[in-house]
């Protein structure tokens, strides 16, 4: 991806991030703009189409419904867009839910469950003597216990 083409996202999406904050939008699907969230913005290598990843935060409004609005009303926002940005022609717009800050959730929901199940098996197995007075050191089998094998031995050290 070109540097150009880098910043063009990033000016379409705080450009749209400004046209929803302000209100510039009269569709009443979206009268709680501050719960809607443009998470990222992808555009085409002719910048002739832009895709528009968008996040409701909360439980206020459902993703799918403020998406059909935005859709409903992309001709708009893109009219209202071309005012704001200056490239020879704005690009049409696609609104879609942002599915990846859910799937994140629900990645840390079954790593955080995995953690509870490995440290109740811990408790079960050990009851507690892992780190110890009386734990032991693990030994690689070289009868070498507690001596690490990530120093190297010095040549000269019996000299």
């Amino acid at each position: 991806m070109s540097t150009r083409t880098q910043r063009v996202e990033q000016m379409l999406r705080r450009s749209l991030a400004d046209i929803l904050i302000r209100g510039e939008l009269r569709d009443p699907r979206l009268r709680n703009v501050a719960a809607i969230s443009i998470t990222a913005v992808k555009v085409s290598p002719d910048l002739g189409s832009a895709q528009v990843y968008v996040d409701v935060i909360g439980s206020d409004g459902d993703p799918r419904r403020i998406v059909e609005a935005l859709n409903a009303g992309s001709h708009a926002i893109r009219s209202k867009l071309g005012g704001r940005i200056r490239l020879k022609r704005t690009p049409s717009l696609r609104f879609l839910v942002d599915e990846s800050i859910e799937q994140g959730r629900r990645i840390e929901a079954v790593l955080a469950e995995l953690h509870a199940e490995e440290a109740a098996a811990g408790v079960a197995e050990g009851e507690g003597a892992r780190g110890g007075e009386g734990a032991e050191r693990p030994s690689d089998g070289d009868g070498t216990e507690g001596e690490s094998d990530d120093v190297p031995e010095d040549p000269d050290a019996g000299r």
